[in-house]
């Protein structure tokens, strides 16, 4: 992919891990645990130049804040130097959900000596980037999750089945949800016409960011939180092209290991070429050495829907100097199940193009983001349970 957006810096430019705090929390988001709560996790995202995106994820109100960033493979012409998009929501799902079957496990005072998963999550593109008429589809996550312990099999399945109720991710997934948009252009903000427009206004990430994250001088975490993991077996794999044939099959792989909420994931697009990555994260309630999967989940969208502004930037050759977005990712908790809440995503850009090309740009990209089309579908995740003693 061409710098169809000005190069600012690059991923490696200055050797910083891909993935550090940026900002010490008081407290950890109540949605990570399993009990009524509310929190919105703000994502503040800038195209750095060519496919590679910088994140920093806030969560909830207290909560920490964490840099991540993401490239695509050579699928797409990328660089392959840190996570593809997709694999940010892999790990969150598996994490999250795993996470929670933790929690309860303790809570109703069951033994649990294993807890791992596997996750195959399929997307699809249809359509053409260069008529603007793709559309991007996502389908059911399918979980295979394995438990070791001595409780009767019944109780485990009922105890999965709570988790998966009680995850705001998950509930977003299998709940149609009608997102919210907001665009600003040169600093002003312009009107929507067809597309659902957000009911706040946010600040600029370039007001909110003088300069580029940097790591905290200090701060006990986890070393390489996100790193490029040795290659995977890849199983019947998808070809890697078909964009000129009007549909790509996009299947993607992973695992994830849970440790009284410290998750270890996996993840990797089951094609030749690109890579597979791990991706760690921190559920603690006290625990604050990682971001939790949650976080890493919400990177995804904004890094997936980055993606699709930036290939319609280059492919209908748009004179935009920069790109960046802020994304609102509300999360609740009531009575042990989780209540799927809209998505608000805010993209700003400087621009020669008028407020109509603009809107087009972002309606194209929201119609073949593979993650806002999973938000909009009501997607319900399939769930295997495996028990051994």
């Amino acid at each position: 992919m061409s710098d169809s957006i000005h190069r600012t810096d690059s991923i490696d430019g200055h050797g910083y891990p891909l993935c550090f705090k940026t900002h010490a929390g008081q407290l950890r988001p109540g949605v990570l645990k399993i009990q009524d709560a509310q929190d919105v996790f703000i994502t503040q995202a800038r195209a750095m130049g060519g496919h590679q995106k910088e994140a920093v994820v806030t969560e909830g109100q207290l909560g920490s804040s964490w840099r991540m960033v993401s490239d695509e493979g050579p699928a797409l012409k990328g660089t392959d130097l840190a996570p593809f998009p997709l694999g940010y929501m892999s790990a969150g799902l598996q994490a999250d959900l795993l996470q929670r079957i933790g929690q309860l496990t303790l809570a109703q005072g069951l033994e649990l000596r294993g807890l791992s998963c596997s996750l195959e999550n399929d997307y699809k593109f249809e359509g053409s980037f260069f008529k603007g008429n793709g559309v991007g589809h996502a389908y059911a996550p399918r979980f295979q999750v394995r438990v070791v312990s001595s409780a009767p099999v019944e109780q485990v399945q009922r105890l999965v089945r709570q988790a998966v109720a009680g995850s705001p991710l998950l509930a977003s997934w299998a709940t149609p949800l009608r997102n919210t948009f907001a665009l600003y252009a040169n600093g002003r903000r312009a009107i929507l016409r067809d597309l659902a427009p957000s009911s706040v206004s946010v600040d600029d990430p370039f007001k909110t960011w003088s300069q580029a994250p940097t790591p905290l001088a200090q701060g006990h975490m986890l070393t390489d939180i996100v790193a490029k993991a040795q290659a995977v077996e890849v199983k019947n794999p998808t070809p890697p092209s078909g964009w000129e044939t009007g549909r790509v099959d996009i299947p993607i792989h992973g695992h994830c290991d849970s440790d009284h909420g410290m998750g270890r994931s996996m993840t990797w697009a089951n094609r030749m070429g690109g890579s597979a990555f791990t991706i760690q994260s921190d559920d603690r309630h006290s625990g604050d050495q990682a971001p939790s999967a949650l976080a890493h989940a919400y990177a995804g969208i904004a890094f997936c829907f980055m993606t699709q502004l930036l290939r319609y930037v280059e492919h209908h050759h748009m004179k935009v100097r920069a790109l960046r977005l802020v994304q609102l990712s509300p999360c609740r908790i009531e009575s042990g199940t989780a209540q799927a809440q809209p998505l608000d995503t805010h993209v700003f850009v400087h621009t020669e193009e008028s407020d109509e090309v603009m809107e087009r740009l972002v309606q194209m990209s929201a119609r073949t983001c593979y993650l806002h089309a999973a938000l909009g579908a009501a997607l319900i995740p399939e769930v295997s349970v495996v028990t051994s003693d």
